[in-house]
């Protein structure tokens, strides 16, 4: 057990051994390899210190790693993005940029042979990538500022430039070297072939079919990148018109909110003058008329008080009071008249007789008188007709007879606007009879309608019917 361990150890020096002499002459190789790629690009002794060359090829050497330029420069990063299965949708910023993106996808038709006929094919046409890329890179002018694409940064431009020339001359010898040591049959992959098989290789490309080929790839990127522009520019259209409908939605809300406020507010305001023009109107119902003293011209003279002439005038007129004058003249009617004549007191009742023996069999019956007026309140606009409805109840005999004396009033008002009703009732009493008086207290305290045989009452404004005069029809007339 001792001594197989022993063995081990042996082994495991030797071979570190061997790793440090190879790490020693591929140092070697690699300085050298620099030393020829700045040859075959024309850089003498003195420029490489000029530009800075030298430090370019020891950093080479050394393996420092690249940092990424533009899109498509740098390991593991193409069109601005680090998926390995598919290149972002950035395009190159500048020329050497694109140059890096020819690359990139020149790999990726090497790995694409190389699944097909091995790994020695892989490497040939990675090899023949990075020449590719040295060849389009030594193409461009040394000043940046002249290429086609100008970069934004000329300096760094420049010194990415140098690089990728030298990189890619010793990485191209590299996979040179490393398809020169590849058995071709040891490193097949594809299903349809095997290493019994005889393999034709007429169908790897050449410089012009690789060129093709890249260009190939790259015109489908940039259908790809086109047809991922245009669908962020469906949605973004998609975004940017529900965006539009939702602030439209929210003005067209905003705009009716402050409509139907106004709206409420207008309606409030009209019915709120319309129920005080109303309350004004009652008001000036419930006033006692004022009785004007009828001027001495407009009373018509009695027959007894007229001239010679003005009775002969009314006569000749036929007026009806001039000859009933005439006629109790005649017959000494005027003289019993005189003496029948009643007092003040006698007149208001006779306007209202009890009713006679005749009229014991009264039977008392419920009176119902409406009427409406109609009130223009329109404003702004819009149109607002106040309807007002007046309905008096009472009985025929009113307070002639005891229990029946009571009497109501209700009054209810509709504005056309909106339908908004106000209602108002009222308790009185009725003094009974064709002619009647109806008097009001409570809210409708002071208000006196009289009632006009028994068919009618007259109010300010309006004209209450009855709806049963017959209710009268056994007083006397």
């Amino acid at each position: 057990m001792q001594a197989m361990t022993s063995r081990k150890m042996f082994t495991l020096a030797v071979a570190c051994a061997l790793f440090t002499v190879n790490d020693v002459w591929a140092a070697v190789s690699v300085r050298d390899r620099c030393e020829q790629a700045l040859t075959m690009m024309g850089v003498t002794t003195a420029e490489r210190g000029d530009r800075g060359w030298a430090s370019l090829c020891a950093g080479v050497i050394k393996n420092e790693p690249i940092t990424r330029y533009g899109k498509w420069y740098g390991p593991g990063y193409w069109g601005g993005g680090e998926d390995a299965d598919k290149a972002g949708l950035d395009a190159p910023v500048d020329s050497l940029d694109e140059v890096a993106q020819r690359h990139d996808y020149g790999y990726l038709v090497a790995e694409k042979y190389g699944k097909i006929y091995g790994k020695q094919y892989e490497y040939k046409l990675k090899a023949m990538a990075d020449k590719v890329a040295v060849r389009d890179a030594m193409k461009l002018p040394e000043d940046p500022s002249q290429w086609e694409k100008v970069p934004a940064d000329i300096e760094a431009a420049k010194r990415y430039h140098d690089r990728i020339i030298t990189g890619f001359i010793l990485e191209s010898d590299i996979y040179k070297n490393l398809a020169d040591a590849t058995k071709v049959g040891d490193v097949v992959t594809s299903p349809f072939i095997t290493m019994f098989d005889q393999i034709d290789y007429s169908h790897v490309p050449d410089l012009e079919k690789f060129d093709r080929e890249v260009a190939s790839y790259i015109n489908g990127w940039k259908k790809d990148v086109a047809k991922h522009a245009e669908e962020d520019k469906k949605i973004k259209e998609m975004a940017d018109k529900r965006k539009a409908d939702q602030e439209k939605e929210f003005k067209e809300a905003e705009l009716k909110e402050q409509a139907d406020k106004e709206r409420a507010a207008r309606e409030k305001a009209e019915a709120e003058a319309a129920k005080k023009r109303l309350e004004e109107k009652i008001k000036d119902s419930k006033k006692e008329p004022e009785e004007k003293p009828e001027a001495d011209a407009d009373k018509k003279k009695s027959y007894a008080d007229m001239t010679p002439e003005e009775r002969r005038e009314a006569l000749k007129n036929n007026d009806p009071e001039a000859w009933e004058a005439v006629k109790a003249g005649l017959t000494g009617e005027d003289k019993q008249a005189d003496a029948d004549k009643p007092d003040a007191e006698d007149e208001a009742d006779a306007a209202n007789p009890p009713p006679s023996d005749a009229d014991a069999e009264i039977t008392p019956v419920k009176v119902t008188a409406s009427g409406s007026l109609d009130g223009d309140y329109s404003a702004g606009g819009f149109t607002n007709i106040v309807t007002t409805t007046i309905t008096v109840s009472f009985w025929n005999v009113g307070s002639q007879v005891p229990g029946y004396g009571e009497a109501s009033l209700k009054r209810r008002s509709v504005a056309s606007l909106n339908g908004v009703s106000e209602e108002e009732s009222c308790g009185g009493t009725f003094s009974g009879g064709p002619n009647g008086v109806l008097s009001f207290s409570g809210a409708c305290a002071g208000t006196k309608l009289s009632l006009r045989g028994g068919s009618s009452i007259s109010a300010e404004g309006v004209t209450l019917s009855v709806s049963n005069p017959d209710a009268f029809s056994a007083w006397e007339k």
